[in-house]
């Protein structure tokens, strides 16, 4: 919203700078209302007419006093405490601009680089360049170099193991039970020596090798 241009009302009558001073006053007990309605906070306005005794208060004289002697009677540092003079107000709004200002010239400078960085790459000639041109340029060949770094350190490092519910998957089937178990192991040991074994009966024969591992005669 912009502001108006406040009139300098010292040479007008005095009818119409009262005729003035009813439209702002009512205008601002307005605003009151609504601050007060909206930030459900209390709001006295006390206002000193020249050459009249009694001031005009809102919402009544006897409730502006109310909020006025309520104040007064907080100690100092409290009422000061959020306390800001209007020098300081601008100040703080004036250093937000400039944080402000700063951070868009700073990205706009990195896109700059970054852009001519591409450029030098393409084949543009290093001694088109000038000083803060160089000083830039060397801020994103250093960035990029710590990158390529982290990520050589990164592919350094070994693959992760297994998991234990690989391993347990494994352990888990038959085979695996198998190679686990002693006898099992044994007998393979004795198999693969040639020793315990005896031929297998042929399908002529009529012997047959009985439960203790001596031969019988088939009658």
């Amino acid at each position: 919203m912009a502001t108006k241009r406040l009139r300098d009302t010292r040479n007008y009558s005095e009818d119409i700078r009262n005729s003035i001073l009813d439209r702002r006053v009512t205008s601002l007990f307005k605003k009151a209302e609504e601050l007060s309605i909206l930030c459900d906070i209390e709001v006295a306005i006390i206002i000193f007419r020249p050459g009249s005794i009694q001031p005009i208060a809102w919402k009544s004289a006897s409730l502006a006093q109310d909020v006025l002697t309520r104040y007064l009677s907080c100690e100092a540092n409290e009422r000061i405490k959020f306390f800001v003079k209007h020098e300081t107000y601008l100040q703080r709004k004036a250093e937000k601009k400039e944080k402000q200002i700063s951070k868009l010239e700073k990205m706009n400078e990195e896109k700059e680089m970054e852009l001519l960085f591409n450029q030098l790459v393409e084949g543009k000639s290093i001694n088109e360049l000038d000083a803060r041109q160089m000083k830039g340029l060397l801020k994103v060949c250093a960035a990029k170099t710590a990158k390529i770094n982290e990520r050589k350190e990164q592919l350094k490092q070994p693959l992760n193991p297994q998991s234990n519910n690989e391993n347990v998957t494994l352990s888990a089937s038959p085979m695996g039970d198998l190679f686990n178990d002693s006898w099992f192991i044994e007998t393979m040991a004795t198999l693969g020596d040639g020793s315990g074994t005896e031929s297998a009966p042929t399908k002529g024969n009529d012997t047959n090798v009985g439960d203790n591992g001596h031969s019988k005669d088939l009658d």
